[in-house]
């Protein structure tokens, strides 16, 4: 049996997932894996469950949810569980765990680095952070010392990725890391090891000013976020690169200028036939080229009477139809490209920020900053939703443009990285990239991806007769299952092991929430507004303890218990006229006709709203640090 722990909880039996209940079912399996092999207290789990204030009923509930746990567990027909005197022991080989495996990865890549075998630690550094899936327990909210535990194990793999770019950089591979390190800067923005990184892959790849740039931006979060300077080492670091210290040149790098002894490389190869050492080809900055680009972008500037002065820090200005980062706290535009025509959903990825539109599905790189369209399907089709399994493989919903006939052709296209492709972007179909798979659905609507499955809203979206269901679609198989609706569906996310779907009917005309609970097929229904204006919600996200759904009669933001599904707070926007609403950065995001507006979920009251000068916010996606919107020219 594997137990993975780094991502969304996960345990497996001879490949197939183990279904393991109720959310404080999958909190105790939580932090018995925690601490796999070691006791584990009665009172330690109800503090990890309930914190300071558990119901009278706590002990009593621990025990119920023990059972089940070790019922989900005994598939194989061995109890890996043992009671001790008042706790309880999860007994787990360690190569079982992905957590222990992790970490004797990390281990043994810190020993390769020790002995100057720094190519053989990059690869083993990647490997350990592969096994990551997400967060650390992804979806489960612990109390008391468990979110420490949690946030060790993140810290462990930031740490990996930091140790893997020390190679990198030791090895003369600044121009691969600086993509990587953009994004990890961007949700780590207090780094100073990251942002010491940073500087010297620019200042390496002959980017001097973006290097002070980068520095400039440390220095400026710093100071605003906390108050403080930049650290002696950083501070360095920065008088290093204005002097061209030749210390930047070398292996070492940031080491050599703040005065540390370098890692002892690796012995030179040897030439197996002459017996002579071959000496490893010293890295060397590409100064001529520098100088070379700043003569031709100069004479180029005169001849068109404009000045170049793209790392001068100015506000990009937004565009129609147009992918657009916004930063958190000022609402500013940080970045902008332009992506299709329409672009509506956005998926996030480590790598890349993926849109669709009327035809085509465009990914903007994080690591070459470009964008790369391609036709979705070869069919005509009209596409709805984007998801992301495991693998990295995207998964694009459409219909044919017939869909307001009775009977509508459902499609489900695949985007992959085929073998030996290793440039950016989406390649086109002649590669084998894109693969369309014919789905038996009246129609393949919005979608989202959780339990390894895909979730489809299958019927009409609209004042259209549909058949009320929503389509389990398994990813190796491609085979659906449908689970009836009450009623017809508009919106659909997943989260907390349960797929949320937005519905409403005629009779009355209600708005509604309907949950599947993972391991179920009938939904549980919460009825957000009666009488509506014949339409269910427009959008729902999942994030911060709670369940987030825009209604469309009424523009409120509803926040929903995801575990009794009671609504805790509704909150009026209709003077912000939300359409869709987003979790991340620290904040519940909503987009409103030309504006974004920022919510504490904590005091469920707006903290501000920002607006959007130009086309208008049609779609919106967030991580824990960034926050991305879809910029259309015409109304959503």
């Amino acid at each position: 049996m594997e137990y993975r722990i780094l991502g969304p909880l996960d345990v497996v039996e001879d490949g197939n997932p183990v279904v393991l209940g109720t959310l404080k079912e999958r909190l105790v399996l939580g932090v018995l894996l925690l601490h796999a092999n070691e006791f584990v207290s009665r009172e330690r789990l109800i503090d990890d469950l309930w914190g300071e204030a558990p119901p009278p009923t706590a002990r009593k509930a621990v025990n119920v949810y023990l059972s089940k746990v070790r019922k989900a567990l005994s598939v194989a027909g061995v109890d890996p569980i043992t009671t001790a005197s008042g706790g309880y022991r999860l007994n787990v080989e360690s190569e079982r765990l992905d957590a222990s495996r992790v970490r004797v990865m990390v281990a043994e890549a810190q020993e390769l680095v020790a002995k100057g075998e720094l190519d053989s630690a990059a690869e083993r550094f990647q490997e350990a952070i592969s096994l990551w899936r997400g967060p650390t327990l992804a979806g489960l909210q612990l109390e008391s010392r468990g979110r420490d535990e949690v946030a060790r194990l993140d810290e462990l793999r930031l740490t990996a990725f930091m140790d893997r770019i020390d190679c990198d950089l030791a090895l003369g591979r600044h121009e691969q890391a600086l993509g990587e390190l953009g994004v990890l800067v961007s949700e780590h923005p207090l780094r100073e090891r990251l942002r010491a990184q940073q500087m010297l892959a620019l200042y390496r790849a002959d980017r001097q000013a973006d290097a002070l740039e980068a520095y400039g931006e440390a220095r400026r979060t710093l100071v605003d976020d906390l108050g403080i300077e930049p650290s002696e080492a950083l501070q360095r670091l920065q008088q290093a690169i204005l002097r061209h210290d030749p210390s930047l040149e070398t292996p070492e790098g940031t080491a050599g200028v703040n005065g540390r002894q370098p890692t002892e490389a690796a012995p030179p190869a040897t030439d197996a036939k002459a017996g002579e050492e071959r000496p490893r080809t010293p890295f060397r900055p590409r100064r001529w080229q520098l100088a070379l680009a700043g003569v031709i972008l100069l004479a180029a500037s005169a001849a068109v009477g404009v000045i170049l002065s793209e790392s001068a820090g100015a506000t990009p200005r937004i565009l129609p139809n147009s992918l657009v980062q916004l930063d958190p706290r000022t609402g500013k535009p940080i970045l902008v490209k332009q992506v299709g025509i329409e672009p509506a959903p956005i998926a996030i990825t480590p790598t890349a920020i993926w849109t669709v539109d009327d035809t085509e599905v465009s990914r903007y790189d994080l690591h070459f900053h470009n964008v790369d369209t391609s036709p979705i399907t070869s069919h005509s089709g009209l596409p709805f939703g984007i998801a992301f399994d495991r693998a990295g493989n995207a998964w694009i919903t459409s219909a044919s443009e017939s869909q307001y006939a009775p009977r509508v052709n459902a499609f489900l296209t695949r985007v992959t990285r085929g073998p030996g492709v290793t440039g950016p972007g989406v390649v086109d179909p002649g590669q084998g990239l894109l693969q369309t798979i014919r789905l038996p659905l009246p129609m393949a609507g919005f979608e989202a991806l959780g339990a390894d499955r895909l979730w489809i809203i299958t019927g009409p979206h609209g004042p259209l007769p549909g058949d009320n269901r929503v389509a389990v679609v398994n990813l190796r198989t491609f085979q659906p299952t449908a689970i009836p609706l009450d009623e017809r569906a508009t919106a659909i996310a997943y989260g907390y092991d349960t797929a949320w779907i937005g519905t409403y009917g005629d009779t009355p005309d209600d708005s509604r929430l309907e949950a599947i609970r993972a391991g179920q097929s009938k939904p549980i229904e919460t009825v957000l507004e009666k009488h509506g204006a014949g339409w269910g919600p427009l959008s729902i996200a999942v994030g911060d303890g709670a369940v987030w759904v825009v209604t469309y009669s009424s523009r409120q933001l509803f926040k929903i218990n995801p575990i009794t599904l009671q609504i805790e707070h509704r909150l009026d926007l209709s003077a912000e006229e939300p359409g869709s609403v987003a979790v991340g950065a620290g904040a519940v995001w909503t987009t409103g006709a030309h504006s974004v507006t920022k919510i504490d979920p904590r005091t469920d009251t707006i903290i501000r709203t920002f607006p959007i000068g130009v086309g208008f916010p049609c779609a919106i996606a967030a991580t824990s640090t960034t926050l991305w919107v879809a910029i259309d020219g015409r109304p959503c």
